[in-house]
């Protein structure tokens, strides 16, 4: 491990030589030009309350960042050493609207300004800026963010799921992500106020169109009520408003080739083509508004461990509207419309499933919203959203043969077809507003959030035939005749905050929620508490902290849990022929007053902007699970028995985090996160088994370290621009690998779970180098992108059948690739 590890810093060190050479020219014409400054005062009410942690960006006419600054405890702030030009303000603050102001800079002299903040009402810009004390998402809680950007250079053509593999606060893990140490399922995704979750699973389904995304945040600990529905982790998804000009972009031209393995430059085929779209401008000037993303992608990928024409093919269209129309001056309305399809063959291929065996997805996504901003007063703001959501899923095998489970490989077809239909239509009614009494300025907010859902069914399965590795039989599982699923629910959540600013210095937040889950028909009553200090007059050193109950959405596939299929499971001796007793029966059952799963979560952050250049963080974060909703087989009889879903689950998460932002403004920037963290908890989720694809075998509970537990995680982000037309990219992720459990011949769980073995240690490397180029008038950026360039072996796959004569051997290892990149800028 140590050779690659020398090879990453010395990659790094490289990265940095080269870009901290370039700030110092930059800062040498500089000064040579002359510098002026910018004096400013940040209000709100028409200048009667000055606004102290306000974040001010200055952006240059290349609509790059160039500097920030935070507005101190009344207001004011000062920006120095700009060069001679037109600058463009933006200010933004939680509760406010965000607001722009162009200012002309002359070298020598001070130019004044004054930004007053109206009440959210309606906004003109679509930047998302941060302040130290209020995160972009609305909340004093701290969060993880990535801009749209950011996720073009970085992770071109990945969509959401890129962007989020770039922040430190999560995992990729089977079957989704994972946030701070919680399951796919504990966490929700909005798109805006609106959820975007299938409710049968509690999983996202929807990829949006790169262009589509401003920004991507994702919260860990919100003390804002008005988020709700989650136990682990939010994620908040801003989409991109129309300009006041007609831009039109097309990008992702250039298909990802395959190649053979071990070479490369010997290509064999197609690895991905994500041609996208984006178009969008006035239609009426100042008035209405249209922005339209379309992106096709198609992309193939073999497992390392198997025949290199064997390839999982992923196949979606992703077409997303967003209109804005300002009605008046105190009136708006926005309207977004998508269709999502997707087509996946053998998704479930891997080391021990080849192509007979897996299943194909097919699936297809339908969204509709409009949201109604309206501004009563100047300090009474109204917003109402309606939201509607369809999923269609269609899980197919490739054939009608049963399955046969060997631990070297699996016969037969894939076990399940399934077919989920499910619905929800979401409206949420929120007023904020502001008032200066009671010894401060009050931002609060009260709203309804209701939500009805609807999931239809089927599914049928085959027999499964578990054999040992000589091939003789060791245990059967015959299924029921099909089955069908159907259940609705209406959830309805109230809630109250205030955002309480008693002083310059400090900001409280607070409030209660009372959801009722419609699955389960409970009630659930949820306080939130959070507080944030500045330290220093300017803000740039800011403690906070906060603790809050997180209730989630109950999948409604609790609600139909015994409406599937019973397995009749057959023990049989070393002859492959002997039963060793009576045929078990298990009917599945849900145990009687079933709870919402919950989550209780307090945690304590530093965040300190030493300079233009420098912001430090550290942070602390604990979470405890409770009723987490669980699968376990028991016998009731000599041939009865019950897979029983109960809430007797729980989980538990401690992490500590330390951070560096040190940045240049477009010469350079680099992040870099450091995570020390433990998770454990009750192993049999619901949605372990009853997932996207359900999985035939369900063994015994146990508690112990969760497939998320990653003790230790390095993760850096770097770009350099040494050149103006020159960009250098670094990702490095570096963490331990996950825990793993063991099985027998008949698939039962041998030893303690998830004790004692991992997978290796991980350490992936990705770099990127481009240069922008005039061609006919575009001005594309062309390079080359290398992916694990170290070529580090990260396997996805362990042989964990104690029978096997490859036990412990991992397999399924991503090879290093070059790919040629070309991109337009937003």
């Amino acid at each position: 491990m140590g050779f690659p590890l020398f090879r990453m810093f010395r990659a790094f060190s490289l990265l940095l030589v080269t870009s901290l050479l370039a700030p110092a020219a930059v800062t040498a014409q500089t000064r040579a030009a002359g510098a002026g400054v910018i004096d400013g005062v940040v209000s709100t009410q028409g200048g009667a309350i000055r606004l102290g942690g306000v974040q001010v960006a200055v952006r240059d006419a290349t609509d790059r960042e160039i500097a920030t600054v935070l507005s101190d405890g009344d207001g004011h702030f000062r920006l120095v050493a700009l060069p001679d030009g037109r600058y463009r303000l933006v200010a933004g603050l939680a509760g406010f609207e965000t607001t722009t102001l162009v200012a002309v800079v002359t070298a020598g002299k001070t130019s004044d300004v004054s930004l007053d903040l109206p009440i959210a009402a309606i906004s003109q810009t679509v930047e998302v800026v941060g302040s130290a004390v209020v995160s972009s998402a609305g909340t004093l809680a701290p969060s993880d963010a990535i801009s749209g950007t950011e996720l073009d250079q970085y992770a071109p053509g990945g969509g959401l799921q890129a962007a989020l593999r770039l922040l430190a606060s999560i995992v990729e893990v089977p079957g989704g992500v994972s946030i701070k140490g919680g399951r796919p399922s504990q966490s929700s995704v909005q798109l805006g106020p609106g959820t975007l979750v299938d409710p049968s699973t509690g999983l996202t389904q929807v990829s949006l169109p790169e262009g589509a995304i401003d920004s991507v945040a994702v919260l860990p600990n919100p003390y804002a009520v008005e988020y709700g529905r989650f136990s682990s982790g939010l994620v908040v998804i801003q989409t991109r408003r129309a300009g006041d000009q007609w831009k039109t972009r097309l990008n992702n031209l250039d298909p990802t080739f395959r190649t053979r393995r071990g070479t490369m430059f010997d290509i064999t085929g197609i690895g991905a083509f994500g041609p996208r779209l984006e178009t969008g401008g006035p239609i009426v000037k100042d008035r209405l508004f249209i922005e339209q993303t379309a992106q096709f992608r198609y992309g193939t990928s073999d497992v390392a461990s198997r025949p290199e024409d064997e390839l999982r093919t992923t196949k979606w269209f992703s077409s997303f509207t967003r209109a804005d129309a300002n009605l008046s001056p105190r009136h708006s309305l926005v309207a977004t419309g998508g269709l999502f399809p997707s087509v996946t063959t053998l998704a479930t291929l891997g080391t021990f499933i080849p192509p007979d065996a897996t299943a194909d997805i097919h699936s297809h996504v339908n969204h509709a919203g409009v949201t109604e901003r309206a501004l009563w007063t100047d300090s009474v703001f109204s917003e109402t959203t309606v939201q509607v959501h369809e999923f269609l899923t269609d899980v197919v095998p490739q054939g009608a043969a049963a399955m046969v489970l060997r631990p070297e490989t699996t016969l037969g077809n894939f076990f399940n077809t399934q077919h989920r239909s499910t619905s929800t239509y979401q409206v949420v009614e929120a007023v904020s507003g502001s008032r200066n009494v009671l010894g401060g300025l009050h931002l609060f907010k009260a709203g309804l959030d209701l939500l009805h859902s609807r999931y239809n069914g089927t599914s049928a399965s085959k027999p499964v035939l578990i054999e040992r590795v000589d091939g003789s039989l060791a245990r059967r599982l015959d299924f029921a005749s099909e089955t069908a699923q159907s259940v609705g629910s209406t959830d309805v959540a109230l809630f109250v905050q205030d955002r309480f600013q008693p002083n310059t210095r400090w900001f409280l937040e607070f409030g209660g929620r009372i959801d009722r889950d419609g699955i389960v028909d409970r009630f659930n009553v949820t306080p939130r508490v959070g507080t944030a200090v500045l330290l220093n007059r300017p803000g740039s050193a800011v403690l906070r902290g906060g603790f809050g109950l997180f209730y989630e959405r109950t999948p409604s596939t609790v609600g139909t849990f015994d409406q599937f299929e019973s397995a009749l499971d057959t023990r049989v001796a070393a002859d492959g022929i002997t039963p060793l007793g009576p045929a078990t029966r298990f009917v599945h059952v849900k145990m009687p007053n079933l709870d919402t799963p919950r989550s209780r979560t307090w945690d304590v952050g530093y965040d300190h902007r030493l300079n233009q250049t420098v912001s430090l963080h550290a942070g602390v974060i604990a979470r405890s699970g409770d009723d987490e909703l669980i699968v376990d087989p028991t016998r009731t009889g000599a041939t009865g028995g019950e897979l029983l879903l109960s809430s007797s689950g729980r989980s538990s998460y401690r992490e500590a985090e330390v951070g560096a932002h040190l940045t240049h403004g477009p010469a350079w920037d680099l992040n870099v996160s450091y995570v020390r963290s433990t998770a454990r908890g009750d192993l049999n989720s619901l949605t372990n088994y009853f997932d996207a694809v359900m999985w035939p075998v369900v063994g015994k509970n146990a508690y112990a370290p969760l497939n998320a537990d990653v003790p230790h995680r390095l993760l850096a982000r770097a770009r350099a621009m040494p050149a103006p037309k020159w960009l250098l990219l670094v990702t490095a992720d570096w963490r331990t690998g996950m825990p793993y459990s063991t099985v027998d011949d008949a698939l039962d769980f041998v030893g303690l779970r998830n004790e004692g073995r991992r997978f290796p240690t991980y350490l992936r490397l990705e770099l990127g180098v481009e240069h922008r180029f005039r061609i006919f008038g575009l001005e594309p950026w062309i390079g080359v992108r290398a992916y694990n360039a170290l070529n580090a072996f990260l396997p996805t796959d362990v042989q964990a059948n104690t029978s096997s004569p490859r036990f412990g051997s991992f397999y399924n290892s991503e090879y290093r690739q070059l790919r040629l990149q070309v991109r337009f800028e937003r």
